[in-house]
C-alpha cells in the first residue's frame, strides 16, 4: 500500500549515529547545541530549543505564557489533540474556532468575534504547510499572545519571515511522519530573551541555565558538587545528541525534501484540474513558500471514495479531526459550520518526497477512475 506519509533516512543518519555512539555520550551535549544553532539559522530565530517532542513544546510554551486557570487560548478546531491538551491541563480553556474552507486556516475574523477579556493566547496551527494570513492576524490579535503551531510548516515563509518566527512563540515537530524527521522531537523559537530564560528551566526539571553538572561544578572548586538548587518544579523535556545528529543531516537534506514535494504538488494539480467532482487545495499566498506538507482533495462523496482508494492499495485520511467533536472537551456542541464541512468532505491524499513518479502516476489515475 501506497503511504500517506514516508521519511528519507539512510546511510548519513546511521553513520552520524554510529559516532554518536562510539562517544559513549548519548544525552544533550554538543550535537544538541548545533542542532539548535543551525536551525535557527535556518529560518532566521534567535533562539531555538529542542525538545523530545512537538506535545512537550507546546505544554511549555502554554506556561511560558502563562496560561492559568480560566484562561482562554483561541485555536482553530482543525488541529492535532495535543495542542487542546496543553491548553487544559495547563488550567486553561481552549476557545475553538472556525476556519476557511479552502485553506482550512483559522479564520482571523474569528478571533475577534471570539476574543474576551479572558482571552490570553492564540494557537495557530499552519494547515499543510501553507502559512496562515499572518498580517491579518495579528492585526486581529493586538495584544494577544501569538502562539505558531508550526508542525506542518519547517522551512514554510510568509513574506520572507519564516513559519515559527512571526509569532511570540513557534513550534515545530520531527516526528516520524514528519518531513525533517529525527526519531521522535521537536524545537521551540522564539526571539524574546525572558522567554528563552524561562523555557531553559521549564524544559529541564526547574533547573536554571545557571545550575552546572556535577562535574562543572567539581571542576570549578565547589566542596558539594552534587548539590542542587530549585526555585520551581518542571518536567524533563530535553532533546538528545543521537535525535539531535540524525537532524543535522537532515537539515543537509531538507530543501531536496521540499523540492521533491513541490514537484508532485504540481503535479497533482495539473492533473486533476480537469476533474469537475473535486475540489483542489489553494496555492500558498502571495509572496509566501509552503513546505507542502499535506495534499487535500475535496469532495461531496468523500467517505465512499477514501474505501475506494484504500481498496486500490493507496492510503488516505484525514488531518485532523475536528478538536470541537471530542466529547471529552465538552465542546461538541459548539457549531463551526465550515469546520464541519470541512470534515465531511476533505482528504488527504499521499505526498511525500519519496514517492516515485509511477506511484504518482498510479495515484492520479486511480483518483480519476473513481467517477
Amino acid at each position: 500500500m501506497i503511504s500517506i506519509f514516508s521519511n528519507s533516512l539512510g546511510q548519513e543518519e546511521l553513520s552520524a549515529v554510529k559516532d554518536v555512539f562510539d562517544s559513549k555520550w548519548l544525552g544533550a551535549s554538543n550535537k544538541t547545541l548545533e542542532f539548535e544553532k543551525q536551525f535557527g539559522e535556518l529560518i532566521n530565530s534567535k533562539y531555538s530549543l529542542s525538545y523530545n517532542c512537538a506535545t512537550a513544546a507546546i505544554y511549555d510554551s502554554m506556561r511560558l505564557v502563562g496560561i492559568e486557570d480560566g484562561d482562554e487560548v483561541l485555536i482553530p478546531s482543525i488541529n492535532f489533540i495535543g495542542c487542546a491538551n496543553a491548553i487544559i491541563d495547563n488550567g486553561g480553556k481552549p476557545i475553538f474556532c472556525d476556519v476557511d474552507r479552502s485553506t482550512l486556516n483559522i479564520l482571523p475574523e474569528e478571533i475577534l468575534r471570539k476574543r474576551t477579556d479572558k482571552t490570553k493566547a492564540v494557537l495557530l496551527l499552519h494547515y499543510g504547510g501553507h502559512p496562515c494570513d499572518m498580517d491579518r492576524i495579528r492585526d486581529v490579535c493586538d495584544g494577544l499572545t501569538i502562539i505558531e503551531d508550526s508542525a506542518n510548516s519547517v522551512y514554510s515563509s510568509y513574506k520572507g519571515q519564516y513559519c515559527g518566527t512571526m509569532g511570540d512563540i513557534g513550534c515545530f515537530s520531527f516526528d516520524a511522519m514528519k518531513i525533517l524527521v529525527v526519531g521522535d522531537g521537536g524545537m521551540m523559537t522564539f526571539q524574546n530573551d525572558e522567554y528563552y530564560e524561562k523555557a531553559l528551566s521549564y524544559r529541564y526539571l526547574g533547573l536554571t541555565n545557571k545550575d552546572k553538572s556535577g562535574v562543572d561544578s567539581m571542576k570549578d572548586g565547589k566542596d558539594i558538587w552534587w548539590e542542587i538548587n530549585l526555585s520551581e518544579t518542571a518536567g524533563r523535556y530535553v532533546s538528545n545528541d543521537i535525535a539531535s545528529t540524525i537532524g543535522l543531516q537532515q537539515l543537509k537534506k531538507l530543501n531536496g525534501f521540499i523540492e521533491r514535494r513541490k514537484e508532485i504538488w504540481d503535479i497533482y494539480q495539473s492533473e486533476l484540474s480537469n476533474v469537475d467532482w473535486i475540489d483542489l487545495p489553494p496555492e500558498p499566498l502571495d509572496d509566501c513558500t509552503s513546505s507542502y506538507y499535506l495534499f487535500w482533495l475535496q469532495m461531496k462523496d468523500r467517505d465512499n471514495f477514501a474505501k475506494y482508494m484504500v481498496d486500490n492499495d493507496i492510503y488516505v485520511t484525514f488531518r485532523y479531526y475536528p478538536l470541537h467533536l471530542i466529547k471529552h472537551y465538552d465542546c461538541w456542541h459548539h457549531q463551526l459550520p465550515n469546520v464541519e464541512w470541512v470534515n465531511n468532505n476533505t482528504i488527504n491524499i499521499p505526498l511525500h518526497q519519496n514517492l516515485t513518479d509511477d506511484e504518482v502516476g498510479y495515484i492520479i489515475e486511480t483518483i480519476k477512475k473513481y467517477k
